[in-house]
């Protein structure tokens, strides 16, 4: 028993493929345009780069610390000590300063979902804490059109 839904289906699929067509007409449009902004994104970077180099060299040359214009300043920034650290610099730290180290070093831990579940799923493992639970989850809609060929 049919009452019109395949007519009335097969309409909205076809609706679906325009609109999808339109879509990316439009996204193809636009990636032409963008190609082109991007370019020109590109060319303008490459001058700022130029520019703010001779911004520097001048400043350099000037022997100030500071130039102020009307148009702006430009000025040498003191910068904090940079800090770097290799893998080795945890096991280092434990060892040299054992009553501090918790102070200097985080410890994190994160739940791996896909093993966990799919343990519970199996009956590997028995979903019985609290603070756990599996949940039926809705029903997703999906479509796909055709074009009428099967």
């Amino acid at each position: 028993m049919d009452n019109g839904y395949k007519e009335e289906i097969a309409k909205l699929l076809k609706q679906t493929d325009d609109i999808d067509f339109q879509i990316r007409r439009y996204d193809y449009e636009s990636q032409k345009l963008t190609a082109t902004n991007d370019k020109e994104i590109e060319r303008l970077r490459e001058e700022l780069i130029k520019v703010e180099f001779d911004l520097e060299d001048t400043l350099k040359k000037s022997g100030e610390e500071k130039i102020q214009t009307k148009m702006g300043f430009t000025t040498w920034r003191t910068m904090d000590v940079k800090f770097n650290f290799t893998d080795k610099a945890i096991p280092e730290i434990e060892t040299t300063y054992p009553k501090t180290a918790t102070k200097y070093i985080k410890v994190t831990k994160t739940l791996i979902k896909d093993p966990l579940k799919k343990d519970i799923l199996d009956e590997i493992i028995t979903l019985s804490l609290d603070s756990l639970r599996l949940e039926a989850q809705k029903r997703k809609f999906v479509y796909k059109y055709t074009g009428g060929n099967k």
